[in-house]
């Protein structure tokens, strides 16, 4: 394993945090049992392998360019298990993903549903914050269970007691070390636009435009595939806003827009300021080239943001 290291790897055990590469070689070569006798388990992902090392402690790698670039291993304070759901919700009723005091919320209302049947406080983690309105076709979530549960059961009693308007599609026990946020490989985002005349039955789930120039929308969604650093579509970020694009593009079925982008991580309102951009394009209220936006570094050509209710969290890749 130490002839695989990336040279940025990191290393963690327990409390303990190595960033440089030469002293996560010295201390692993002093502490060999940690990655003695490795297996891995079925939960393997793009990027990450979970398993067991020989005194049976969870080990989590995580890859790049097919070198080891972080090591997780846990040797004591680890929930034997944690549980995995998916869900999806409309979010019209809601105030966005993120717990709020006396707001509701997704992450409150399922937090508090798990907390009565563990009999103690459990804050649910997500693999992305969705905002006021945004909807989910695919969220994931996971929490440490301390109850007598089935995955079964808990897929029962979960959609009887929450509301209609979020479901829970699966339960599945996972790696001890597995963590919906972080271990994230790719998120995909949907924003549907209804074209033409106006419904009032997709008010909550679309914005209504007349016209588009699907040329100019195709122009301006393959450009922003790469990675750019994005705080000219970031509200608030200070630290690292580079993000990587895999892809971006459109499809039409009847008189509904539905446009898909796809990255490693997104920035907040990263996609709702994008969408924005690129529809001011199409519909000629715009000419500015959205690599010239990006390259400038500024709010100053994005400070309009399209409207939360077409917007769906719609794919988690692990």
């Amino acid at each position: 394993m130490l002839e695989r290291l990336h040279p940025s790897v990191a290393l963690k055990v327990d409390d303990v945090i190595i960033l440089d590469h030469d002293e996560v070689i010295k201390y692993l070569s002093t502490n060999p049992t940690l990655i003695e006798g490795v297996n891995f388990t079925d939960h393997r992902f793009f990027h990450m392998d979970y398993g067991y090392n020989s005194l049976n402690n969870p080990i989590k790698i995580s890859y790049k360019d097919d070198l080891i670039q972080r090591i997780i291993i846990k040797t004591k304070n680890y929930s034997e298990k944690r549980l995995k759901l998916v869900i999806s919700y409309d979010g019209s009723n809601y105030h966005g993903w993120q717990i709020q005091d006396k707001l509701p919320t997704i992450q409150g209302i399922l937090s508090e549903k798990i907390s009565e049947v563990n009999n103690k406080p459990i804050l649910i983690q997500g693999a992305s914050r969705t905002d006021a309105k945004v909807h989910a076709n695919q969220q994931v979530v996971h929490f440490d269970d301390e109850s007598n549960l089935t995955e079964a059961e808990w897929l029962r009693y979960l959609n009887h007691q929450l509301p209609e308007d979020i479901l829970v599609e699966s339960v599945e026990k996972m790696h001890p070390l597995f963590h919906s946020r972080y271990d994230v490989y790719e998120k995909e985002y949907l924003y549907q636009i209804k074209l033409g005349d106006k419904s009032p039955f997709l008010i909550n789930y679309s914005w209504n435009q007349e016209y588009l120039d699907f040329i100019k929308l195709d122009d301006q969604l393959k450009k922003i595939v790469g990675t750019y650093d994005f705080t000219s579509f970031a509200k608030g970020n200070k630290g690292d806003n580079v993000r990587t694009i895999y892809r971006a593009g459109y499809k039409i079925h009847d008189d509904m827009l539905k446009i898909y982008i796809s990255g490693n991580g997104f920035l907040r309102y990263m996609v709702r300021l994008i969408i924005m951009h690129v529809i001011k394009y199409a519909t000629n209220k715009t000419d500015v080239d959205i690599l010239n936006i990006i390259r400038e570094k500024s709010r100053i050509h994005t400070k309009e943001i399209a409207p939360a209710q077409g917007l769906y969290l719609n794919k988690i890749i692990y």
